[in-house]
């Protein structure tokens, strides 16, 4: 009984997250345009709580709103993951939030912040919520490396051109 109940809820806010987000025409502010695009993370750049294995990963933004990961190990065939995403603004934070929901079901949401320099480049503090997994996602007023996790979970993508 308990295993359906959970069963169903987890349906319910699959359900939900997706209509929400379906209902979404999307942020028009130009910052967040800039997030279509491909993004590379690597070497230094990842997360320190990302396992070893990894040597790189890759996000695609569409305009459309989907999004596909793709997370390269040494020695495996790359690990592909899609779903959708949306951007939004905050009150009185300088970030904007990123909420991916993947077409599995889990939910990943945080903090993101476009960084100066040369490249494009920005960096992350997202979480799973979805299924919950007990972390705490960063707070707007704080920041990125707010998260549970802290800055450990902080991750750089750099935008490259195709």
């Amino acid at each position: 009984m308990i295993r359906q109940l959970q069963a169903i809820i987890k349906l319910i806010l699959m359900v939900t997250s997706i209509a929400l987000i379906s209902g979404c025409e999307g942020n028009g502010d130009a910052q967040s345009e800039n997030l279509t695009g491909v993004w590379i993370s690597k070497g230094d750049h990842l997360s320190a709580v990302q396992p070893s294995v990894i040597d790189s990963m890759k996000l695609v933004f569409y305009q459309s709103g989907e999004f596909k990961m793709y997370t390269y190990m040494k020695n495996v065939s790359p690990v592909f993951h899609e779903g959708i995403y949306v951007v939004t603004r905050p009150p009185g934070g300088l970030y904007e939030w990123l909420k991916l929901v993947y077409h599995d079901g889990r939910v990943e949401e945080g903090l993101f912040k476009y960084l100066p320099g040369d490249d494009v480049s920005m960096e992350t503090d997202l979480i799973q919520t979805v299924p919950d997994l007990g972390h705490i996602p960063p707070d707007p007023e704080r920041g990125v490396g707010s998260s549970s996790l802290g800055p450990a979970n902080i991750q750089v993508y750099v935008k490259i051109k195709e």
